[in-house]
């Protein structure tokens, strides 16, 4: 599974940037995801800002996660 999260650095911009198992960095806006509701908390830049690595995935606490492969296939290679 090429699309397991290692690292994740959030930036002040709303993006993240990625590094996957094979190494490969990319960058994920996620602007767009603050439109949905469960992401509300998300816009308080202070807890975005909190975003880690967990589950091979991109977490910030047990009720907000992102799916590896969406991460992935949703991001651009840096």
């Amino acid at each position: 599974m090429n699309w397991q999260v290692m690292a994740v650095e959030p930036t002040k911009d709303y993006k993240l940037i990625l590094t996957f198992k094979t190494g490969e960095k990319r960058i994920f806006d996620f602007i767009p995801m603050l439109e949905h509701k469960i992401n509300k908390p998300l816009k308080n830049i202070k807890f975005f800002m909190k975003a880690k690595v967990g589950h091979n995935t991109v977490m910030w606490n047990d009720e907000l996660d992102l799916c590896p492969e969406y991460l992935y296939e949703n991001s651009v290679k840096v």
